[in-house]
């Protein structure tokens, strides 16, 4: 299967049980649910989302718009497709707004509640992240579709077209 067909239905199948009120109330579902995911739809859901956000209005939107409380699950799904130097990118971006280094838990919340200062107040972490937008957008190494698919065809091909239950 070509990369953008693979990712365009894993991506699909991934969002078909998100519910709208999720993505604009501070709760653990949406979270709850793209962590029960299978490994490749969850896969999929992070690294897609981030490279939009990212391509869309940079780490700074992504974070805002409340992905971010996916930041360290989408670190690892880079690191998993082969995107080390992106997944290096966003553990710098997750070091700037939590600087506190809260726990997980507390992490998302306050991102989902617009608690932290320095991202929602203040905006000072405004230009920070967008120098590491431009080495984002800059690394040609590593391209995201390609990775991407190249896992997924990896994951089908070893589990004879099936999807993993859920690691």
């Amino acid at each position: 299967m070509d990369n953008s067909q693979i990712i365009e239905d894993k991506y699909s199948e991934a969002v078909s049980g998100i519910k709208e009120e999720w993505l604009t109330h501070a709760s653990n579902e949406w979270y709850d649910y793209i962590m029960s995911l299978p490994i490749e739809w969850r896969t999929t859901y992070v690294v897609v989302v981030f490279h939009n956000q990212v391509f869309n209005g940079g780490m700074h939107q992504y974070f805002v718009n409340g992905y971010g409380q996916f930041a360290k699950e989408t670190v690892d799904a880079l690191i998993r497709i082969g995107a080390l130097e992106k997944a290096s990118l966003l553990i710098t971006a997750l070091e700037l707004v939590n600087t506190e280094d809260h726990t997980d838990e507390i992490f998302r919340r306050k991102l989902l509640t617009a608690d932290i200062e320095q991202l929602f107040i203040t905006d000072e972490l405004f230009k920070p992240l967008n120098n590491l937008d431009l080495l984002y957008y800059n690394d040609e190494r590593e391209d995201i579709k390609m990775l991407l698919g190249k896992y997924l065809n990896s994951r089908l091909k070893n589990l004879g077209g099936k999807d993993d239950e859920v690691n």
